[in-house]
């Protein structure tokens, strides 16, 4: 069986935060991202940090989220190759587990739930790239 070059290792949510009131919730969201993250060529290990925050324009919620996930790659692979699998790919991976974290606290929590649409991370691949160190 043939393994990937660049896995998938699991991540934690670090710090969540979701308030509410009785306001009534917009369509209209607006989401930011902070990312950051750090390549380890000796462990081979690329630990991706990606914060969220989330408001609607009534604001009826503001919602904040801080993941990291962990991921592993190739000992003997040029990084140059791995570009897109650290800009492109580590967020397009752990985004859906924050969306599926937000939804499952908001349908338990008696409001009504906040399902998030899905994205195209890839225009955030510049801030992940120019936040990311090599150790």
């Amino acid at each position: 069986m043939n393994y990937s070059q660049f896995q998938f290792r699991g991540f934690k949510i670090e710090r969540s935060l979701i308030e509410r009131n009785s306001n009534t919730p917009s369509k209209q969201i607006y989401i930011n991202f902070k990312l950051s993250g750090i390549i380890n060529t000796e462990k081979t290990n690329f630990q991706l940090k990606l914060d969220v925050k989330i408001k609607d324009k009534n604001k009826s919620f503001n919602i904040e989220i801080d993941a990291v996930a962990n991921f592993s790659f190739e000992k003997n692979i040029e990084l140059s190759n791995l570009d897109n699998y650290f800009y492109v790919n580590a967020p397009a991976i752990l985004f859906p587990y924050i969306r599926a974290y937000i939804s499952a606290l908001t349908t338990l929590s008696g409001f009504e739930a906040i399902n998030l649409p899905t994205l195209n991370v890839t225009k955030i691949e510049k801030d992940l790239k120019e936040n990311t160190k090599q150790i």
